[in-house]
């Protein structure tokens, strides 16, 4: 075999190379290196140590959206899958499937900022349609996304309204991929429903939920199309997440080198996440 077929495989790998070193790999370094520095976009960036990492740790409204942050993980991780799951094990046994799929899929097509201005017309004080509903039963109306007390619930809510059809098709595809033998023998043996589903179907669908809750935890860390349009994570930053943080620190009021900190520590929540996500579902010895 001649040399130059020997680099063939290389050669190949060279442009996905380039691609993960220019558009990953720099951008990444070049973030962690401003985050130890003080740079307002204008002058050359100062070097600054572990200051910007001090000031996150000791800045109530950046606190306030790590756990805002945390608030959004939870709440995606729970409702839009379980509910997911137990829809999408009711419509794997009934008919019409297609129709089922078609529109509980219809709001994943929309961008999350179209989302996110449909619902915040709906929760408006003034004409939105639950304050209607409320007037209509004598209760008058609320300033729903101006409450801080619940305004992140209500966003975590169109988050699960909008991706709710993604996390059900996926783990229909993992229903309907599953074998049959083990679920067989199961029932031949005389377990129940739930005793099949619980010790049987929901091992088997490992696989799947692995990739629906990594996908629910990488875009949940990084929240910041809906809470931004919807309230623009007031009222007084009340509703921040740390993705709006950063965006507010690095590009409204120039202070790159703290909203690359922050950035920074965006990446390491994410990676966290899914590392124990991966430990969690890795097969037992």
């Amino acid at each position: 075999m001649s040399r130059l077929t020997k680099l063939d495989p290389y050669v190949f790998l060279m442009p996905a190379l380039f691609f993960v070193i220019g558009a990953e790999l720099l951008p990444a370094g070049y973030t962690i290196y401003l985050s130890f520095t003080k740079w307002n976009i204008i002058t050359s960036p100062e070097w600054t140590g572990l200051s910007n990492y001090l000031q996150v740790f000791s800045s109530p409204q950046v606190l306030n959206a790590f756990k805002n942050t945390i608030l959004w993980l939870i709440g995606t991780l729970g409702f839009p899958i379980v509910l997911a799951l137990f829809l999408a094990v009711i419509i794997n046994s009934v008919r019409f499937q297609g129709f089922f799929k078609t529109v509980f899929y219809i709001p994943v097509t929309l961008a999350p900022t179209v989302a996110a201005v449909i619902w915040k017309i709906v929760y408006s004080t003034q004409n939105g349609a639950i304050n209607s509903l409320f007037k209509v039963l004598g209760l008058g109306s609320f300033q729903l996304l101006a409450n801080s007390s619940i305004n992140t619930f209500l966003m975590i809510g169109v988050w699960a309204w909008q991706f709710l059809g993604l996390n059900l098709v996926l783990f229909l595809v993992g229903l309907q991929s599953l074998p049959k033998a083990p679920i067989e023998a199961a029932k031949v043996d005389g377990a129940n429903f739930w005793q099949i589903f619980y010790h049987v179907t929901l091992p088997l669908l490992k696989p799947i939920s692995m990739l629906v809750i990594a996908n629910a935890m990488i875009n949940t860390t990084r929240m910041f199309a809906i809470p931004w349009v919807m309230t623009h994570g007031g009222p007084a930053r009340a509703s921040e997440t740390l993705a709006i943080s950063m965006y507010r620190e690095s590009f409204l009021l120039s202070n790159m080198g703290y909203g690359s900190a922050i950035a920074v520590i965006i990446a390491l929540v994410t990676l966290i996440f899914a590392w124990r996500n991966l430990k969690a579902f890795e097969p037992s010895a």
